[in-house]
């Protein structure tokens, strides 16, 4: 004996309508049923476990959390100090500028009014350990080892610039108190000269409008510095040598566009 169509379809219908009551009853007693007998947190307790693991709860990041490392040349130092002087705080802001040679001259004695100053680590022994190509990208990436060994306690943020660099530091601080600085952050900003962002990277901070740093990150960079400089020894940018450096990390950048490089790149005609 077969069945018919018909009955067939109302088979069909019936099943799918207790499914149907099956699912709207199943669904009104997980919502309806009382919370008593459940381990649910509360709302309130969920943005407490946040806020902890975040950091948040933390005090709030002031200008002595935070360290500036500027690398410069004593020769190019007598003429730009100025563009430093204009924001760098006597006893307030926390850094060093690192030079490559003792300072002579007109710099003597030392202004008061300039960050205070530090004789870079020997590159001739580093770019012979790392057979990078180019002294100064050495020099510049391996800054960022010398500032986080010079940092003291409670650093939260460092910022490396270059001895033109201007930075509004109050705007820095509010920025990076958006930031957990309990984890890994590489914040910077693109050049403001496209091609520039085409020939290195879109992912680059640009180093002349300064690149910000978490501490754990910068101390991790500054730990493996030196195998870095091996695995990047043919690059002669430090900001595409640094920008690798924190990839290897598993870091890409957090950009901002309060970050301003002005490239004024020179073309030659024939």
């Amino acid at each position: 004996m077969t069945s018919s169509p018909a009955s067939g379809n109302a088979l069909v219908v019936g099943l799918s309508k207790a499914l149907l009551v099956s699912g709207v009853v199943f669904f009104l007693g997980i919502v309806l049923i009382p919370n008593a007998g459940r381990n649910c947190p509360s709302p309130s307790s969920d943005l407490a476990s946040v806020a902890k693991s975040s950091g948040a709860t933390s005090a709030p990041t002031n200008m002595s959390h935070v360290i500036f490392g500027i690398v410069g040349s004593e020769g190019a130092w007598h003429h730009r100090r100025a563009y430093v002087e204009s924001w760098w705080r006597p006893n307030v802001t926390r850094g060093y500028l690192l030079l490559d040679k003792e300072p002579t001259g007109d710099l003597l004695p030392w202004s008061p009014q300039s960050p205070p100053y530090k004789i870079s680590y020997n590159i001739t022994e580093v770019v012979q350990m790392t057979k990078h190509v180019d002294a100064r990208v050495a020099r510049m990436v391996h800054g960022i080892s010398e500032i986080v060994g010079n940092a003291g306690e409670g650093v939260r943020w460092v910022v490396m610039g270059d001895d033109d660099s201007i930075f509004m530091v109050e705007n820095i601080l509010e920025l990076i108190a958006r930031y957990d600085h309990t984890k890994f952050f590489y914040i910077g900003g693109h050049s403001e000269f496209v091609l520039s962002n085409f020939w290195f990277s879109f992912n680059q901070a640009f180093g002349g409008a300064g690149i910000v740093l978490s501490y754990p990150l910068a101390k991790a960079l500054s730990d493996g510095i030196m195998g870095c400089l091996k695995r990047y020894s043919r690059f002669t940018s430090a900001d595409k040598t640094t920008m690798s450096c924190v990839a290897d990390l598993g870091v890409n950048i957090s950009p901002h566009g309060g970050f301003h490089q002005v490239n004024f790149p020179y073309f030659s005609f024939l």
